[in-house]
């Protein structure tokens, strides 16, 4: 079979399903009651609201198979970190189109433990934190892949970086959370990051194809570039939410006044209105 039907044949199949069942949910909307388990969820360019609702209205009759044939929330979570490690795998060894599918699979997959956790009334803290646990391995897993395959190229470092910004941006949130700040905020969250590497990566033979109508060899140019794009986007994000976390930290901290540190005048440069504050306050102090 070619390369590139490892790609077609489950996008074409996988579409049909998925306007088919987008347009009814889109026109049957406000038959559906809407899910508490979405309050307070991160929304982005990706993920709308609109999008969260469907994707839980059409994933809610799997989780319910998940629970009539008993799987657990734990046993989904280890499954998912699985399909991780074949994905992981399977990059290494360049099959991007069968990996990004795997990885993709992999990461639908998990989304399922919280709901089944819930549908069982089997919410737990220690769920949760497993669960948190493994999805850095899996990932991890999927960024050794990608390095093994680029051991001597010069995206090998980029890669290692990649996934230590990974990595920062969900310790961040988490030490955020030790320290009693919340913060979801940034571009390069663990569901973008499986966006840009998955899509990619599932159209990499296509792009294969048409660019050996020009050259022999041509190098994965869209795997190479969505991991060019998580490291730096996915620097940002840690930077940025560890600069919000020490701005409100700060702001408790010194409340009696005095200069501002540098988070808090970081964490004002990055938005407009805290930007014409510090220049309301320049302008003052030169008269």
């Amino acid at each position: 079979m070619s390369n590139v039907w490892i790609t077609l044949g489950p996008i074409l199949a996988i579409n049909i399903v998925f306007l088919c069942t987008f347009f009814y949910f889109a026109a049957t909307r406000e038959r559906w009651p809407v899910p508490s388990d979405l309050d307070g969820r991160h929304q982005t360019r990706f993920l709308s609201r609109f999008f969260q609702e469907y994707w839980y209205w059409v994933t809610t009759p799997v989780a319910r198979f998940f629970v009539a044939v008993r799987l657990s929330p734990n046993m989904l979570t280890f499954i998912g970190f699985l399909m991780s490690c074949g994905a992981g795998l399977l990059f290494a060894q360049g099959w991007f189109g069968y990996a990004g599918w795997v990885m993709i699979f992999g990461a639908t997959f998990d989304l399922f433990d919280g709901k089944v956790a819930r549908l069982t009334n089997k919410e737990s803290r220690s769920g949760a934190f497993y669960d948190s646990v493994m999805d850095r391995f899996g990932e991890g897993a999927v960024f050794v892949g990608l390095a093994w395959h680029y051991r001597a190229s010069w995206l090998l470092p980029i890669i290692v970086w990649a996934s230590i910004a990974a990595m920062l941006v969900s310790y961040t949130r988490a030490r955020g959370e030790g320290v009693g700040v919340v913060c979801k905020r940034g571009p390069m969250q663990r569901p973008e990051r499986i966006v840009y590497l998955g899509v990619g990566s599932i159209f990499q033979p296509i792009a294969d194809a048409m660019a050996r109508l020009v050259i022999a060899h041509p190098p994965a140019i869209l795997v190479m570039g969505a991991v060019c794009i998580i490291a730096l986007l996915g620097t940002y994000s840690a930077f940025y939410r560890m600069i919000l976390i020490m701005d409100t930290l700060d702001s408790t901290d010194r409340q009696g006044g005095g200069e501002e540190s540098i988070p808090q005048l970081l964490a004002k440069l990055s938005t407009k209105a805290g930007r014409e504050a510090l220049l309301e306050k320049l302008h003052h102090q030169s008269h």
